[in-house]
C-alpha cells in the first residue's frame, strides 16, 4: 500500500522504511513457501516421468496378452505387378499359386457413325445396367448431346456414363458402366410408335440375346405345327444340350462327363419306353462325344471372339445324307451322322414351319380376298366372317398361328435390320486359377476371401509364359520381434529415467528430484521379479523371459541375444501364446506389477495426490501470509505517522517559546 511521502518535515522516508520493515518479517516465511512449491513440482514431473515410462510397458504387453496378437499374417508375393494380398488371423500359413485367367471389366457400347447434325425421333430409352433401369423421354428432334446431357444428368440413373467420340466418319455415342462385373451389363430398348425410328440406332440388345428371341420364336412355331412327342423332345433337347457343352472346351475330362450324361440320357429314355427315334437319338450322342474334336481342329474360320457363334451355327452335313438331310443337318439339335435319319425326318426346319402354316392359313386367305375383290366387307370384316364359321377350337388354334407367325416375323425381322449400338468391351467377372485347379471369381478386381482369410487385389493377368504368382502367408515372426525389442527399449528407458530421478550425480554430488524415494527402487525390483519368475503352464523351454534371449546385464538394463530369440521365434512361434497370453501369462504380470505403481490407486498416484495436498496447504500459507503482511504494514505506518505528528507539534511549541524569548 501506498501512504504518501512523510517525514518531510523531519527528513524521514517512512515509506521507505516501513517498506524494508515489512520485508524483512516476509521474505524468510516466502521463501519457505516458494521452495515447497518448486519442489512440489519437480516431484511432479518426476512422478509423471517415471509414471509415463512405466505405461509405455503395459501398453506393450496388453497387445501381447490379446489372443490373436500371435496370429498375424505376413502376406508375400512372387509377382507384385499382378496380384497383391493381404490377410487376416483366420489365413492359414501356406504357399498358393495364382493365376490370373481375366481382370474385371465393365460394359462399354459404341453405336455406328452418326450424321454430325442427326435428329432423333421422339420415343423413349429404357436403359438398364443389371437389374436396375431408368427411362429417359426424348423429344422430337432431339441432338446426340441432347441425350447424352440427358443420361448423364439422369438421377435415376444407377451408373451408366455417356460420352461422344468423334471419328473421321462422324460422332458416336459411347456408353459406359461405371461398375465392373457380368452382373453390370447394360441392354437398351426403344420405346417408339414408328416402326423404323432413328431412335433404333441407340437400342442394344447382345447377339445372343438376338438369336435366342428368333429361335425362341422358330421353337414356338415348331411346337404349335409339327410337335415332337416329350420323349423326342426330352432326348433332342438334353442330346443337343450335351454335345454343345462338350464342344466349347478342350478338356478331356468335361468330355468324359459329356458321354456319361448322354449315356445317362439314353438310360432314361430305354427306361421310360420311348420310341426308337428317341432312343437312337441318346445312343448317338455317346458316339459323337466320343469323336470329339477341337473346335478349332474342325470349324473354318474359328477364332475365340467368334467361337460362341460359329460353335451354334456350324455342322458337318456327311455326303451320304440324302439331299434332304442334309438341308436341315445344320438346324436339327443333337444331329450326328448315325442320327441324322431319325431326328431330320422328326425335325420341322423354320422353313418348314413356315411352309405348314401358309397352307394353314392360304384357305382363310383365298376366301377373304374373295370377299374384299367383290366389295361386299373389308378384310377385316371377311376375317370376322371366315373365322365366325369355325368352331372355338380351330378359330382359337388359327389365332394362335397368326401370333406365333407375326412373332416371328417380328424376331426375323428385328434380327435382319438390327442397326443398333456394338459391344466395345464385354462385362466380364475376374477370374483366377488357385493352385491350378480351383477358380473363383469376382465382379471386380478385389476377391475377398479368395483364400481362407486372404484377400486378393488383380493388377495385370498372368503371362501364359510365366509360371503363376505365388503368395505365401506366413506368421508374422517380425511383428513379434519388433514388439520384443520395443519392450525391452522401454525397459531400458524406464532405467535410465528411475536412475536419473533417484541417484546421484558423482560429479556434481546432485540428488535426483526422488533420491532417497523407496517407489523407484521398489518399482525395479517389482519388475525384474516378474523377468525371472517361470510362468506356469508354459513350455520348460520357453517359461522365462532369458529364455527368448532377453537377459540383464550387469549395468542393470536388458539385451538381447539375437541368435536365441530368432531360435524361438523360428521353432516355438506357435507356443508363444503359452508364455504371453492368458490370466497368468507374462504380459499379464507386467500389467499387473506396472498398474501397482501407475493405476488409480497405484503409489505414484498416491504421491501425486499427497503433493496435490500439500500445494492446497501452501495456498492457503500464502494467502494467511499476504493478509498479516499487510496488517503489519498498516500498523508499522500508522505508528510512524503518529510519531511524526508528535514531532510536529513538539517543533511547533518549541518553535513559538523561542519567538516568545525572542
Amino acid at each position: 500500500m501506498s501512504l504518501g511521502p512523510m517525514g518531510m518535515n523531519t527528513g524521514m522516508d517512512i515509506n521507505s522504511m516501513v517498506s524494508k520493515m515489512v520485508d524483512a518479517e516476509r521474505v524468510p516465511k516466502q521463501q519457505r513457501i516458494d521452495n515447497e512449491r518448486a519442489d512440489n513440482e519437480t516431484s511432479i514431473s518426476s512422478y509423471g516421468r517415471l509414471k509415463e515410462s512405466l505405461d509405455t510397458m503395459k501398453y506393450l504387453m496388453a497387445d501381447f496378452r490379446h489372443e490373436k496378437a500371435f496370429a498375424a499374417r505376413a502376406v508375400d508375393t512372387t509377382d507384385d505387378s499382378t496380384v497383391s494380398a493381404t490377410a487376416t488371423t483366420e489365413a492359414i500359413a501356406g504357399r498358393y499359386s495364382v493365376d490370373v485367367l481375366q481382370l474385371a471389366q465393365s460394359h462399354k457400347l459404341a453405336s455406328g457413325v452418326l450424321a454430325e447434325d442427326e435428329k432423333f425421333d421422339a420415343g423413349k430409352l429404357q436403359i438398364k445396367l443389371g437389374s436396375r433401369s431408368f427411362t429417359l423421354d426424348v423429344k422430337q428432334n432431339s441432338k446426340l448431346n441432347d441425350i447424352v446431357r440427358g443420361i448423364n444428368e439422369e438421377k435415376a440413373n444407377p451408373g451408366v456414363r455417356a460420352s461422344v467420340i468423334n471419328d473421321v466418319e462422324g460422332p458416336r455415342l459411347i456408353l459406359a458402366s461405371d461398375q465392373t462385373g457380368e452382373k453390370n451389363a447394360i441392354s437398351i430398348i426403344v420405346q417408339s410408335d414408328e416402326p423404323a425410328s432413328s431412335l433404333k440406332q441407340l437400342e442394344y440388345k447382345s447377339l445372343e440375346q438376338r438369336v435366342k428371341d428368333l429361335e425362341q420364336a422358330r421353337a414356338a412355331a415348331q411346337e404349335l405345327i409339327s410337335p415332337l412327342d416329350p420323349a423326342q423332345k426330352l432326348a433332342a433337347q438334353k442330346v443337343a444340350d450335351t454335345l454343345i457343352d462338350a464342344a466349347k472346351t478342350v478338356d478331356e475330362q468335361i468330355v468324359e462327363e459329356a458321354q456319361a450324361a448322354a449315356q445317362s440320357e439314353q438310360n432314361v429314355v430305354n427306361n421310360n419306353g420311348a420310341d426308337d427315334s428317341a432312343a437312337v437319338a441318346a445312343v448317338n450322342a455317346t458316339e459323337q462325344a466320343a469323336s470329339y474334336q477341337r473346335p478349332q481342329d474342325r470349324i473354318p474360320g474359328w477364332s475365340e471372339t467368334a467361337s460362341g457363334t460359329l460353335l451354334d451355327s456350324y455342322y458337318e452335313p456327311e455326303p451320304e445324307l440324302d439331299e434332304k438331310a442334309r438341308a436341315k443337318s445344320g438346324e436339327v439339335p443333337g444331329w450326328s451322322n448315325t442320327a441324322s435319319g431319325t431326328l431330320t425326318d422328326s425335325y420341322v426346319t423354320p422353313a418348314e414351319a413356315q411352309e405348314k402354316l401358309d397352307k394353314k392359313l392360304a384357305a382363310e386367305n383365298a376366301a377373304i380376298a374373295k370377299a374384299v375383290s367383290s366389295g361386299e366387307m373389308t378384310q377385316e370384316e371377311a376375317k370376322q366372317v371366315e373365322r365366325a364359321k369355325l368352331t372355338d377350337e380351330e378359330r382359337a388354334q388359327l389365332e394362335k398361328i397368326d401370333q406365333v407367325n407375326a412373332d416371328l416375323v417380328a424376331a426375323q425381322s428385328s434380327f435382319d435390320a438390327y442397326n443398333g449400338m456394338t459391344q466395345v468391351e464385354v462385362a466380364q467377372d475376374s477370374k483366377v486359377l488357385l493352385d491350378g485347379i480351383a477358380q473363383v471369381s469376382s465382379d471386380n478386381n478385389v476377391i475377398e476371401n479368395a483364400i481362407q482369410g486372404v484377400d486378393l487385389t488383380l493388377l495385370n493377368t498372368s503371362d501364359p509364359n510365366e509360371r503363376p504368382a505365388e503368395v505365401s502367408v506366413e506368421y508374422d515372426r517380425a511383428r513379434v520381434r519388433d514388439q520384443i525389442e520395443q519392450f525391452v527399449q522401454a525397459y531400458n528407458h524406464f532405467y535410465v529415467v528411475s536412475k536419473d530421478l533417484s541417484g546421484v550425480d558423482p560429479l556434481t554430488g546432485r540428488a535426483g528430484p526422488l533420491a532417497g524415494d523407496s517407489l523407484v527402487r521398489s518399482a525395479e525390483s517389482r519388475l525384474k521379479s516378474v523377468f525371472t519368475t517361470p510362468v506356469e503352464g508354459a513350455p520348460s523351454n520357453m517359461n522365462t523371459l532369458s529364455s527368448f534371449g532377453v537377459t540383464t546385464t550387469r549395468q542393470g538394463n536388458l539385451e538381447i541375444n539375437y541368435q536365441t530369440l530368432n531360435r524361438q521365434l523360428d521353432e516355438n512361434f506357435h507356443n508363444l501364446e503359452d508364455f504371453f497370453g492368458g490370466n497368468d501369462g507374462f504380459a499379464r504380470r507386467v500389467e499387473d506389477a506396472i498398474g501397482n505403481f501407475t493405476g488409480p490407486t497405484g503409489s505414484i498416484r498416491t504421491r501425486e495426490q499427497g503433493i496435490v495436498e500439500r500445494n492446497y496447504r501452501l495456498r492457503d500459507d500464502q494467502a494467511a501470509l499476504d493478509r498479516r503482511m499487510e496488517s503489519l504494514e498498516k500498523r508499522t505506518h500508522d505508528r510512524f505517522a503518529a510519531m511524526q505528528d508528535a514531532t510536529s507539534n513538539m517543533q511547533a511549541q518549541l518553535s513559538g517559546m523561542m519567538n516568545v524569548l525572542g
